[in-house]
């Protein structure tokens, strides 16, 4: 069932010896069920002759067809220049359609009526699938610069000089392409996802864009994902087939785990996710001081204990052979605490140790709180207890891989943004 719903205007609907907009709609699209939509005004008109409706009836017998016509009186609607007005009505109006027709496709006129009637139909067309806006062009492709006098109107005589009733009539009909203006639309909101570092959110809403994006947009933002899930192997297997090499500075498999830990935390601090940002914290310490311990001091973890079911445990032999004392138990398992402990004991670079130290009161003062109790954690909640910034402390974990031998220059810490921009010129077809 194809419906048509129709605001009527000042040039319904003949006007210049031509159809008006809806009259030439119904002419060649034949729709099964028209809705004539009447402001206050227009029903003063249809009131006078019934022309809207007879216009209707005369092309259904010339063209031996037959549609079902039914009249919207909106007599309340007086600011017909009010663009929100008719939002809500039109809406209002179409939905009952919907639910009492049910048509396979709804036609909209958005040639008829006020501007406000004509842009609200047009934005609420880019929203339904099964709606199709019909832009009429005037006879002169311009605005028409005659109107015929409303109240004397005849439409028998109007219907004899109707040009539109000859053979070879011009079809002025067009539909609209509204759903390039809603891409533009829904891309603007997709680069805000982008700029967010939601991925998933622009995905999601790239999908719904009526003209598929690149494949090359879309393998790209696959991989901002993956990134952002710390997918390394995704990425190792697919950063060469979309040409993003430039956006993975470091790719050496323990450099890049743990500059890549380290990009997430921070994308995860630029979201204001702190719960998650300090929970992360553990882990990378916990990385970065392994190095530290074998660089600083010359001591792996095979030097001070024993790998039982893959975690590495103390042993109180291979510690005494080092000279080290520990208030630890035999095989206890080697956390951060133990290894901080050993590294004041053999490092002579204060820094290192300083650093580490710093970090390590995060943990133990706030991620292991955060961890384990019920607690609302924000960026004041977190910086009440502890002498730094969270941002200060995410520089002070960037120093800490740097110094514990990573390569990663304040150009590499931007590479999220890089990413980002790359993403955008992509989605908008450009390289």
């Amino acid at each position: 069932m194809k419906v048509l719903f129709s605001p009527i205007g000042s040039t319904d609907p003949i006007s210049n010896y031509r159809d008006g907009a809806m009259l030439h709609i119904c002419r060649l699209y034949k729709p099964d069920k028209v809705y004539l939509y009447l402001s206050k005004e227009m029903c003063k008109y249809h009131d006078m002759d019934d022309r809207y409706r007879k216009a209707i009836e005369f092309l259904e017998r010339d063209l031996k067809w037959q549609c079902e016509i039914e009249v919207i009186r909106d007599e309340e609607m007086e600011n017909v220049q009010i663009f929100d007005a008719f939002i809500d009505s039109f809406e209002a109006e179409l939905e009952k359609i919907r639910q009492n027709d049910q048509p396979d496709e709804i036609l909209v006129n958005v040639s008829s009526g006020t501007p406000a009637m004509k842009s609200s139909l047009q934005m609420i067309s880019m929203l339904g699938n099964e709606m199709s806006a019909i832009q009429v062009s005037t006879p002169l492709r311009s605005s028409n610069k005659h109107h015929e006098d409303k109240d004397t109107y005849d439409l028998e005589v109007q219907w004899e000089c109707n040009e539109d009733n000859k053979i070879g009539f011009e079809n002025r009909c067009i539909v609209s392409d509204a759903k390039r203006l809603l891409d533009r639309i829904k891309k603007e909101n997709i680069e805000k996802y982008i700029s967010v570092y939601d991925y998933e959110a622009a995905k999601i809403l790239a999908e719904t864009l009526s003209q598929t994006p690149s494949e090359m947009f879309q393998g790209c933002l696959n991989i901002a994902i993956a990134r952002n899930k710390l997918d390394l192997n995704f990425i190792k297997s697919n950063k060469k087939k979309y040409s993003v090499k430039s956006w993975f500075p470091i790719v050496k498999d323990r450099d890049m785990k743990e500059y890549e830990y380290l990009l997430a935390m921070q994308v995860k601090l630029e979201r204001k996710q702190y719960a998650d940002f300090i929970r992360d914290i553990t882990p990378i310490l916990y990385s970065l001081s392994e190095r530290v311990l074998k660089q600083y001091c010359g001591i792996s973890f095979s030097d001070i204990g024993e790998e039982r079911n893959g975690r590495w445990r103390l042993s109180r032999d291979k510690l005494n052979k080092l000279g080290i004392s520990l208030n630890m138990h035999e095989g206890d398992v080697i956390y951060t605490r133990y290894i901080l402990e050993i590294i004041k004991k053999k490092s002579s670079d204060s820094n290192i140790v300083s650093q580490i130290s710093a970090i390590r009161e995060v943990e133990e003062k706030v991620r292991n709180l955060a961890a384990h109790e019920l607690v609302g954690v924000t960026k004041e909640w977190m910086e009440k207890r502890i002498s730094f910034t969270a941002e200060e402390l995410m520089d002070k974990l960037f120093q800490l891989a740097v110094d514990a031998g990573i390569s990663i220059s304040k150009e590499d810490r931007r590479i999220y943004q890089k990413m980002n921009e790359e993403l955008v010129r992509l989605l908008y077809n450009e390289r």
